[in-house]
């Protein structure tokens, strides 16, 4: 008697959409086997990668046993290349083996990771938040540095470059932390930015932590121990932390799948590639319009909501039940400044700043609640506990 084997749903990338996405799948009671693949064996709290190169230890969060314990499946490898005529991918393993791993449905989940192109030097000069053994690694470093009084240099304006610079100003007082945040450093209400209370609040914190701002002018090179600017300044530093920019792996533009101009894959509204319908796209490596929040920011506010509506996707067609779009709506920002100190931005279905802020410890038991939530969200076992006081009108899925 012939068997017919199960839809094989292939998850590329571990991050807060990829692994969503796999988690519900294996969830549920369809047949269908689910393969996690991830170039790490443990999943990535990115939100506290700043904080880990401040000095927290990261949590064991184990790819195998996650999956194991939801019936699905997990192979680490880094993705070499995507073959969509015969709908396989290529692997490197651990060992340097290559395999090859066919899908009858393909989530592309591969994230972003720190623009060091952009800037000649910065990929020689400039080191990013992208892992956690990086940060470990940036952590020993900047300790050693905070003992003699050294300089690290933070490239950016944006929350990774603020929570960065007061993490390591406050948690490691011996250094000389500067933050270089371009030509402007302001209120902006437009998607993504603050409010002038925010960024008020955000400028007094820097301030008090003694972390120096040099705006008024973009970097243009980095060296080995300087930053050069386009006014002709030039910044010394002993460790140069890049935040200024992410970029998405061109494995899709690669592949022929379509893209945008940032190699984002372009998705209808229910996640699935335009141009390849066996591929359900997620998270920062996507190109996602939802219904009202416009084109979703690469952020795990929009990217977990992004896993659900996926795994629903490919179980609804499945079913041969028609997809529904993918809603989603922002609500608030989470940005932490030391342990004590954080800001909670409020904003409208379509990230825009408004003028309520929450600051100081009741922002900071906020951020880290949300860490915790989302986290659990995922689907780890993180004990929430109560939330800490009168939560905002509507708290991220």
């Amino acid at each position: 008697m012939s068997t017919v084997s199960p839809h094989q749903v292939v998850v590329i990338g571990g991050g807060y959409a990829g692994l969503t996405t796999a988690a519900r799948i294996a969830e549920s009671e369809a047949a269908v086997s689910v393969i996690l693949v991830d170039a790490k064996t443990q999943f990535v709290e990115r939100i506290r990668l700043h904080e880990i190169a401040a000095g927290s230890t990261p949590r064991d969060l184990d790819y195998e046993a996650f999956m194991q314990d939801r019936g699905g499946a997990f192979i680490q490898g880094r993705v070499e290349a995507l073959d969509t005529a015969s709908k396989s991918v290529r692997l490197l393993g651990p060992n340097g083996v290559e395999q090859s791993l066919e899908y009858d449905t393909l989530v592309y989940a591969l994230g972003s990771q720190t623009d060091l192109t952009r800037v000649p030097g910065a990929a020689q000069y400039a080191v990013g938040l992208d892992s956690s053994e990086g940060s470990i690694t940036l952590f020993r470093t900047l300790e050693s540095l905070a003992k003699s009084g050294g300089t690290i240099l933070i490239a950016g304006g944006g929350l990774t470059a603020i929570e960065a610079a007061c993490e390591f100003a406050e948690r490691l007082p011996g250094l000389d932390v500067k933050i270089a945040p371009g030509r402007s450093f302001g209120p902006d209400a437009g998607p993504g930015g603050l409010s002038a209370a925010g960024h008020n609040h955000v400028l007094s914190t820097l301030q008090r932590l003694n972390v120096e701002i040099i705006d008024g002018a973009r970097i243009v090179e980095v060296a080995s121990d300087q930053a050069n600017l386009e006014d002709g300044r030039s910044v010394p530093f002993d460790v140069c932390v890049w935040g200024a920019g992410f970029s998405v792996p061109g494995l899709a533009a690669d592949a022929g799948i379509r893209v945008n101009r940032s190699g984002q894959i372009e998705t209808d509204d229910t996640l699935v590639s335009v141009s390849h319908p066996d591929i359900v796209a997620v998270g920062d490596a996507a190109e996602v319009i939802a219904d009202p929040a416009g084109v979703c920011r690469t952020s795990c506010a929009a990217g977990r909501p992004m896993g659900e509506r996926a795994a629903r996707t490919v179980l609804d067609r499945l079913a041969d039940q028609p997809p529904a779009p993918f809603e989603f709506a922002y609500s608030f920002r989470c940005v932490s400044l030391g342990r004590d100190d954080g800001l909670i931005q409020f904003v409208d279905a379509q990230d825009r700043a408004v003028e309520e802020v929450w600051t100081g410890a009741r922002g900071a038991r906020w951020k880290e609640y949300i860490c915790r939530r989302t986290l659990n969200g995922v689907g780890f076992d993180d004990d929430l506990g109560p939330p800490p006081d009168t939560p905002p009108n509507v708290l991220p899925t």
